[in-house]
């Protein structure tokens, strides 16, 4: 079926009350495993209907922010079920009661249960008004964003449509819009501050009113954290700090050089190439059309899936006025689809849709029809965005049918953006962070620690005067801190898998592809760091992980020896260097000659080594070690330079 024919009838919170308290009764009542296991297999029928029925009016609402019958159905569902969770968390405490626990553990894995312990200190009936003001305020955000528009060369554009005009070839048309684009945000803000002032205080006391000792901690427990913490969190970042800032800073200052200009401002990051950026050649329908053709020839199992999407119409791609912002992956679990939206607008970020959201889609398609229970077929965020992230990689043969010549250009550009980029995923996490640490902080004062944290991870950036983002205004721009807070850092760990699938892919294709596939598989029926195991991944909050699992990203981009200082830069091998035999001064030090040779020369007297040569970056440092040997035995040249 056809998602537009797809029928939405309100859930009947009566009924599907009754049912919960039906199938907890059995649980609790049940006389040995079988029974309870089949009351647990029944019940996943009118629960998926349940969600699926949510899922229609959520996507039907954020198609149109502006239809008023879906604005109110979402609005009922947002009153209800924190009423309808309160009893599915009595449902939870009878199987974790339940002396049949662990025949269900060893069926089904622990994960399930993991959550319904979670589910247990969650859900409280004093917290129900928090959690409906909260979603009214998620609407109110959607509301706002979504209305705000202007009109630009031409044609009334919303966020998403400002974004194409930021790469443009033409500076001054990049200016423009992104000054329209930060016009736009310092409009709305004084709403998005209210908005976010009501979100603070929701989120706190309902964190207080559970026993949390802040939201901060609460937030861990939603998110389903229960392999690492805060503290490994914060180690995480800096390893991303350490490792990482520094070569996205080294692509920015090549990308600055490429462009030909003085100063690198934010409206200059968008295009890659002076020339211009790739962009996707075709419509909607010829884009849609070359990924089918490229998940046939993918493998087996996309091509039945990406063909299930086309035929079903499981998307809604297309910028229009009243459509929310962004982009993102559900599920219709009664008839085991996904469905992507998004917001084409005309860049390559039209492509990535079709690789990352379908790669989300995939991984659902592919565990409903592998795992029998539905909470099993998710994952934490921290693997879901694996799934997607290293889709975008696995496609990157069939770039040609979307970009022709310029797919050289796009894969580049695409891989260094997503190194890159890191470093402001986890800024979102530790701004959040210290929002909820100190959280009677004002607008303003919100707006400072983001800009401090902005010249910690990003110090390339700039805004160009523009004093509202300046002084920290760029945080409004990502809808998670509103909608999902603490949904961030996850991009930034599952970016680390990504990178290792695709440097993996690269020396054995199809063995790779099997540790993804059934990663896909295994959707969240093991832990997070159980899942990385299972699909020979590394952790990536153990130390020394981040910069393990971008060495080949950094190479492929060329970036290698930033990771790794130059040998001529290296105080650890600089100090094996012993004292001049000529003169006796300690003051020898690397000297390379072109890109083919280096030698030791004495600071003082001018004595050399012989020239070691060597071939590319990898054997730079054994010449080094080499040059550096043949000085320590006294095998030098004892003449003054010039002479």
């Amino acid at each position: 079926m056809k998602f537009k024919d797809m029928p939405y009838t309100r859930p009947d919170m009566a009924a599907a009350a009754k049912e919960v308290k039906a199938f907890t009764e059995k649980l609790r009542n049940a006389k040995s495993y079988e029974e309870l296991r089949e009351a647990y297999i029944a019940r996943e029928k009118p629960r998926a209907e349940l969600r699926t029925q949510m899922s229609i009016a959520s996507i039907r609402n954020t198609i149109d922010t502006r239809d008023e019958f879906y604005e109110a159905e979402m609005k009922y569902l947002h009153s209800e079920m924190p009423k309808l969770g309160l009893l599915e968390k009595e449902a939870g405490k009878a199987l974790l009661e339940s002396p049949y626990l662990d025949d269900f553990v060893a069926e089904f894995g622990p994960t399930g249960v993991n959550r319904l312990k979670a589910q247990q200190r969650l859900q409280s009936e004093e917290i129900i008004p928090n959690r409906v003001k909260e979603s009214e305020l998620r609407t109110q955000y959607a509301k706002v964003t979504a209305g705000a528009s202007v009109r630009f060369h031409g044609e009334e554009c919303n966020f998403y449509g400002l974004l194409k005009y930021m790469e443009s070839t033409d500076r001054a048309v990049r200016k423009a819009a992104f000054e329209a684009w930060a016009g736009l945000y310092e409009k709305i803000a004084p709403e998005l501050d209210r908005i976010y002032d009501e979100m603070i205080v929701v989120r706190c006391d309902s964190a207080k009113k559970l026993g949390f000792k802040d939201y901060v901690e609460m937030a861990y427990l939603e998110r389903g954290r229960f392999d690492y913490d805060l503290k490994d969190a914060q180690a995480f970042r800096k390893q991303v700090r350490d490792e990482i800032t520094p070569i996205a800073a080294k692509i920015f200052e090549q990308q600055r050089k490429n462009l030909g200009i003085d100063k690198l401002q934010y409206y200059d990051e968008f295009l890659a190439y002076p020339e211009g950026n790739a962009v996707p050649r075709g419509t909607r329908e010829e884009l849609v059309a070359a990924a089918q053709k490229m998940y046939r020839e993918l493998s087996p199992e996309t091509g039945r899936f990406f063909d299930r999407m086309v035929e079903d119409e499981m998307f809604d791609l297309e910028t229009k006025p009243g459509k929310q912002g962004g982009g993102y992956c559900t599920s219709l679990p009664s008839i085991k689809m996904p469905f992507i939206f998004s917001n084409f607008n005309g860049t390559s970020a039209d492509v990535d849709v079709l690789t990352h959201e379908a790669g989300h889609a995939f991984q659902g398609f592919t565990a409903y029809r592998t795992l029998p229970l539905m909470e099993q077929c998710h994952s934490g965020a921290e693997v879901a965005e694996i799934h997607s992230m290293a889709m975008e990689y696995w496609t990157y043969p069939w770039m040609e049918l979307f970009f022709g010549e310029d797919a050289d250009k796009y894969r580049y550009a695409h891989l260094a953006g997503g190194l890159s980029n890191v470093p402001y995923l986890v800024s979102v996490d530790e701004f959040q962070e210290k929002v909820f640490q100190n959280p009677t902080m004002s607008a303003k004062e919100r707006r400072a620690v983001w800009h401090e944290i902005e010249k910690t991870y990003m110090p390339w950036r700039s805004y160009d005067g523009n004093e509202f983002l300046e002084e920290g205004g760029f945080w409004m721009q990502k809808q998670h801190v509103f909608l999902y807070p603490f949904y961030y850092i996850e991009y930034a760990m599952a970016i680390m898998g990504a990178f290792e699938f695709f440097t993996k892919a690269k020396k054995d294709r199809a063995a790779a592809w099997t540790d993804y596939l059934n990663l896909c598989k295994a959707g969240g029926s093991k832990g997070y760091f159980d899942l990385l195991t299972y699909a020979n991944l590394s952790i990536p909050v153990k130390p020394g992980a981040v910069k393990k699992c971008i060495a080949g990203i950094v190479e492929e981009l060329g970036y290698a020896e930033i990771s790794a200082p130059e040998p001529e830069d290296d105080p650890e091998l600089l100090a094996e260097l012993l004292p001049c035999r000529v003169c006796h001064e300690d003051c020898a030090y690397l000297e390379t000659e072109g890109d083919w040779c280096l030698y030791v020369v004495c600071g003082h007297c001018g004595s050399t080594t012989a020239f070691v040569q060597y071939q590319d970056p990898a054997s730079k440092r054994q010449a080094a070690k080499k040059a550096i040997d043949l000085w320590n035995m006294g095998k030098v040249i004892a003449e003054r330079r010039g002479e």
